[in-house]
């Protein structure tokens, strides 16, 4: 892309319940921490406006997803038109890792073959960890994703990696995409 654009995307961010999507989200988008926790309630959407050296302005559109079950039917018409998803789940809890497979799954089958990130949080609760750095990158190797990453949305650490990181992806994408449109 050699010239600036100014391109919009939508991203869903999922995974089990409590595992920090709000919190990232809202870390991301306001740069704030809150410690006071409310789950969300079906979908949560937070605005960043993005400028990607060499190559524009990017709008982010995130759609935080409730984790709870009861939410779940509902997905498929939030992941509808996203360009890139974050699967996170939570460093201290296993269970939450173990049930990647079926969130990437979802994604796939509602979404399309969207770039889709790893995300292990709460990184900052390192003496409480369950799940070991290497599986989170062993299992995005497996899965065919566009990366892993920890990080913690209390402290901020590698927040702006984890949503930032896949939309270089998508621009790639899209210009090839447009490039072989044009022949």
């Amino acid at each position: 892309m050699t010239e600036s654009y100014v391109v919009n995307l939508k991203v869903i961010i999922v995974g089990d319940f409590a595992v920090g999507k709000t919190s990232l989200c809202r870390r991301y988008a306001t740069g704030m921490f809150a410690e006071d926790y409310k789950p969300t309630i079906g979908v949560d959407i937070f605005t960043r406006r993005v400028e990607i050296e060499g190559l524009g302005t990017v709008i982010l559109s995130i759609w935080d997803t409730a984790g709870q079950e009861k939410f779940r039917r509902m997905y498929p018409k939030y992941y509808k038109g996203a360009k890139y998803g974050l699967v996170v789940y939570d460093i201290t809890d296993r269970k939450t890792f173990e049930s990647i497979r079926e969130w990437v799954e979802t994604i796939r089958k509602h979404a399309g073959d969207i770039p889709i990130m790893l995300v292990g949080n709460k990184a900052d609760l390192e003496p409480y960890r369950e799940v070991k750095k290497e599986e989170g990158e062993e299992l995005a190797e497996e899965l065919n994703l566009v990366g892993f990453i920890e990080t913690s949305a209390r402290t901020g650490a590698s927040v702006d990696e984890a949503f930032e990181r896949p939309i270089k992806v998508v621009l790639e994408r899209i210009e090839s995409e447009s490039s072989l449109e044009k022949s």
